[in-house]
């Protein structure tokens, strides 16, 4: 079960490509369920990024969306 879903934006230090990312969170107590607990949260810090373009694993977080979740039918 998904807890809250965010859109990263994300910006490669070696070639500067911006790329984005969608990020699902999953059914937890601590999940965060905001972007400014996703931003303090450890689950955030625990993800990798890795550039198709070149292969770098380093990158800048350049903006963060909450994207809704669909209604269970």
């Amino acid at each position: 079960m998904i807890a809250a879903r965010f859109k990263l934006h994300l910006q490669c230090e070696n070639c500067r490509r911006n790329t984005s990312h969608m990020l699902d969170v999953p059914e937890a107590d601590d999940a965060p369920r905001d972007i400014e607990e996703l931003l303090e949260s450890a689950f955030l810090q625990a993800q990798s990024f890795f550039c198709a373009a070149c292969e770098s694993a380093i990158g800048t977080i350049v903006g963060v969306n909450r994207v809704e979740l669909e209604e269970a039918t």
